[in-house]
């Protein structure tokens, strides 16, 4: 396992005030590293296992943060960063060991699975004086099975969403304007077949209309055919996270089913699309090979500001047309929290943590160090300068998107549901449609199977 070095110094008193995260005459207190063993850290420290960061910056601030609240606290904090991947193996072993942290941010987490165990302490206390998007909070209202109801037993810090991103240049080329697409679901995905369709004109048959993610071994696969499933009307789980199994639901499944296998069998998305990883629509993307892709977060454009700045500005970031069954989308809140497990001795010090790392003038912090890859859960903060006023137009489209209707993944809501998604059932239920001759009634047929045997295992009141 791989882990940053946290024992450096974090930052000096005048950095911290002119952050606003030091109280004038705290008591400077030393933030602690990451232990070299096993278990959970320090006895007498505050010890927090935190996602690293993208950018060396953003855990920067999240050092400055934690060594603010230590000095006002008056206890050492074990601050500890991990590696996304490396996240799930770690927090798993310590359930399993009994040996959990204190705080534990992971951005794949087992969140919903933990609070269904009635393993996570109710944090109710930290995210109802909370002023933030009604995605955001419903996201963090799981239910606990031991307790049979539900409560909050996560803290939402930020979030990102599923955007669309387009090449201007690629489109002025063939005299075509993204700003004269249709709203309406076929107009607007027949404008890009169009486009495709005019540079084969031209002989070129290495650009493709849209780069769909649809393999089994990408997790965008997951978020991308939740936002075609709430186009076509699915809503998988009822107000209490129940599974819906109507023929209505089926249905759409089937349509939506229809629409992604369509795209690859048309020849509009790029034929390895069914096997694509995570990192495939970028790679397509920048490599200028399809026009149009979904992705989550702006880590397209964030690859190339720096390095390429006028390839930067080329980029256009927009939100999705309107739902095939008509009206606006919802953006899909895809949530980044942290947790408390309900065993923990420093229960009250963890929550007092996090009431202080959700002040406003902390997350933006942090945010900014993420350079606005992450977008804030907090509804003051999209009046912040920084998003308010960016001249960043790819965070503002993205800030425009949540600032709108958002609706919680399902993954974030149900441990069923998010098992569904481990086992990758919508890349697998593609697959069976667009290469082993399933109808689309077919696949959605077995995907509902697939689904219903994992909330067998969770039974929900």
């Amino acid at each position: 396992m791989t882990r940053t070095n946290t024992r450096s110094s974090i930052g000096r008193r005048d950095f911290l005030r002119g952050a606003g995260l030091l109280a004038a005459g705290a008591t400077a207190v030393p933030l602690l590293g990451a232990c070299g063993g096993s278990g959970a850290g320090r006895s007498d420290a505050l010890v927090v296992w935190w996602n690293q960061g993208f950018y060396p910056a953003q855990d920067d601030a999240v050092r400055a943060v934690a060594q603010a609240w230590s000095q006002q606290a008056g206890m050492p904090v074990d601050l500890q960063f991990y590696g996304t991947n490396d996240m799930p193996q770690k927090e798993q072993s310590a359930v399993a060991a009994g040996s959990t942290p204190d705080v534990l941010f992971a951005e794949i987490n087992q969140s919903a699975k933990h609070a269904y165990e009635g393993l996570l302490a109710d944090v109710s206390g930290v995210v109802e004086p909370m002023q933030i998007t009604e995605g955001a909070r419903r996201s963090a209202r799981l239910y606990n099975g031991e307790a049979e109801a539900a409560s909050y037993y996560t803290v939402p810090l930020w979030q990102f969403t599923v955007s669309l991103f387009h090449w201007r240049s690629m489109l002025a080329d063939i005299g075509m304007d993204h700003d004269q697409a249709p709203r309406d679901w076929d107009g607007y995905w027949g404008f890009w077949k169009q486009a495709q369709d005019t540079y084969r004109g031209r002989g070129n048959n290495d650009v493709f209309a849209v780069g769909w993610p649809m393999g089994s071994g990408a997790g965008d696969t997951n978020y991308d055919t939740q936002q075609v499933l709430r186009a076509y009307g699915v809503e998988l789980l009822d107000e209490q996270n129940n599974l819906v199994t109507t023929d209505e639901v089926r249905r759409g499944i089937t349509d939506a089913l229809t629409w992604i296998v369509d795209l690859y069998k048309q020849g509009y998305s790029p034929g390895d699309s069914l096997n694509w990883q995570d990192s495939s629509n970028n790679t397509y993307f920048l490599n200028r090979s399809v026009l149009c892709t979904p992705n989550g977060s702006l880590s397209m454009p964030g690859a190339v500001k720096e390095e390429d700045p006028e390839k930067w500005k080329d980029i256009v970031t927009t939100g999705f047309p309107d739902r095939a069954i008509g009206g606006p989308s919802p953006s899909i809140t895809l949530l980044h929290s942290a947790a408390v497990f309900e065993a923990n001795e420093k229960k009250d010090q963890a929550m007092d943590f996090l009431s202080f790392f959700t002040r406003p003038e902390n997350v933006v912090q942090v945010l900014k160090g993420s350079q606005g890859r992450w977008a804030p859960v907090q509804t003051s903060l999209f009046e912040d300068p920084y998003f308010a006023q960016t001249d960043d137009p790819n965070v503002k489209a993205a800030i425009d998107q949540l600032s709108g209707e958002t609706v919680p993944s399902w993954a974030t809501l149900s441990p069923a549901y998010s098992q569904s998604e481990r086992i990758q059932v919508w890349g697998n239920a593609i697959g069976r449609v667009a290469l082993q001759g399933a109808s689309p009634q077919e696949g959605a047929d077995w995907a509902l199977e697939q689904i219903q045997e994992q909330f067998e295992q969770f039974e929900v009141g």
